[in-house]
């Protein structure tokens, strides 16, 4: 922890409780300006979004190990589809698709580049400051904006009220993420041949109708079109393909921006019609995320821990995965490695160190259907065991490791909170490129949904 961290939270904590009130004010209306905002539940007005007050400071050192783990998740993630059609090493066991999105794969897949990717690793800190992978996700959306626009907010509202011009001069900002993803973006269209004699089209897709969560993709569009973009938001059924190209809402579009997964866009055979614009570009490999971006399992981290992958890393990648990636298992009733490399009875082990243990599904996010060994009792978790090993591919079982915690003053439903929070790292990782992005929770279980809060990366100098 940086010294800026405690001395932030002090200084909120020295203030009188109206400056307090005063500087809560005015965050709420700067993130209202800005349209950081989000819903408690479906359909709820929107409010503005948490966030903490005190920067999330990790040292820059840090910052080429957190490179490196993201980068050896990113290479091996790009190759699933291709392990997935092969069926190899049973891999279709461990990351299974379900049935829309495997006819998806199959027949439109093909051999995808590295950059048409973009994967989020949630990570913690050991208090060594050991990086933790907890899984990867593959949106490419959720944060984008909210950091950016946190950062920001910080920089200009926050961080001048508790630090003079001297103390704010150790501290830089991370990668900006709204130009790591345009930057992202403008690489694919070049590899594709797009966007060279005219201006570069965008569509940003997600499926209509109510969500549980407020959408950034408005403000992601609005972002590129300050940028030169031309960009349009809406549902990949309202792409319109016609003799001149494919477009939306009246934009041409020359690549898909998507945040839907194709399970939720019906089977191809049934939904191609309906769908012949969204189809048009993914013929021409111009929806990102490509089909790897379907393979955010946690059954990734099996293949990352096991020695039946290891042929897929270099010595370099194996040296930090075996650091950084706790021991992860998809379950079902079989044999193999355990922690330390002996062979184990998957199922009696899981019986065994429950206490060492947390089982979780293996696809899906927000702690949903989280399970801590340690917090469950013998019964409950044997009706878990037990349905995991009944739903084979469905859940997974990770070696549970410390979680660390950090005192954080943050804003939420009206009032300034200082607790002790447990944090999540997420590393934005495209080819060659990383960006930080942070939320943070008085519960284990860290999600923004769940009470949590954005917390923005700063690194020191």
């Amino acid at each position: 922890m940086s010294g800026l961290d405690t001395l932030g939270r002090q200084r909120l904590l020295d203030l009188p409780r109206p400056m307090r009130e005063e500087l809560r004010r005015a965050v709420e209306a700067a993130e209202r300006t800005r349209k950081l905002l989000h819903r408690v539940r479906a359909g709820a007005r929107p409010t503005p979004h948490p966030i903490a007050l005190t920067p999330f400071v990790i040292p820059r050192r840090l910052v080429p190990k957190l490179n490196d783990l993201a980068l050896a998740v990113h290479r091996f993630q790009a190759r699933a589809p291709s392990l997935y059609r092969e069926g190899r090493l049973n891999f279709r066991s461990l990351c299974p698709l379900g049935d829309t999105s495997e006819a998806w794969l199959f027949r439109y897949g093909g051999d995808e580049r590295d950059q048409t990717l973009m994967i989020r690793l949630d990570v913690g800190l050991t208090g060594d400051e050991r990086p933790v992978l907890y899984e990867t996700n593959s949106t490419a959306l959720a944060g984008l904006f909210n950091h950016t626009a946190g950062v920001q907010i910080l920089r200009r509202t926050v961080l001048p009220r508790l630090f003079s011009p001297h103390e704010l001069g150790g501290l830089t900002d991370p990668p900006d993420l709204l130009a790591l993803a345009l930057r992202w973006v403008k690489e694919t269209a070049r590899h594709l041949g797009l966007g060279r004699r005219r201006p570069l089209g965008v569509a940003f897709v997600e499926p209509s109708g109510p969500g549980g969560g407020y959408s950034e993709l408005p403000q992601i569009a609005r972002y590129f079109a300050s940028q030169g973009i031309q960009a349009a938001c809406g549902d990949p059924r309202q792409l319109r393909l016609t003799d001149r190209g494919v477009s939306l809402t009246g934009t041409r579009v020359d690549l898909v921006y998507r945040d839907v997964a194709f399970e939720h866009l019906g089977h191809p055979r049934r939904s191609g019609r309906q769908l012949a614009g969204f189809v048009e570009l993914l013929t021409r490999q111009a929806v990102i995320p490509g089909f790897a971006g379907e393979f955010d399992h946690k059954g990734i981290l099996e293949c990352l821990t096991s020695g039946a992958y290891r042929r897929f890393f270099a010595a370099r990648e194996l040296r930090i995965l075996r650091e950084c990636v706790p021991w992860t298992r998809v379950l079902w009733e079989r044999k193999t490695e355990g922690p330390t490399g002996e062979r184990i009875d998957l199922a009696r082990y899981v019986r065994r160190e429950k206490d060492r243990l947390l089982i979780k599904p293996n696809r899906g996010s927000g702690g949903e259907g989280l399970l801590l060994g340690r917090e469950a009792s013998a019964a409950r978790w044997e009706r878990r065991l037990e349905r995991a090993l009944e739903e084979k591919g469905r859940w997974v079982v990770q070696e549970r490791l410390p979680a660390a915690r950090r005192p954080m003053a943050y804003v939420q439903d009206g009032e300034i909170h200082f607790a002790p929070c447990y944090f999540s790292l997420g590393l934005f990782a495209v080819k060659g490129q990383l960006g930080l992005h942070c939320r943070i929770s008085r519960f284990e279980i860290v999600n923004v949904g769940r009470g949590g809060a954005l917390a923005c990366v700063f690194l020191t100098r």
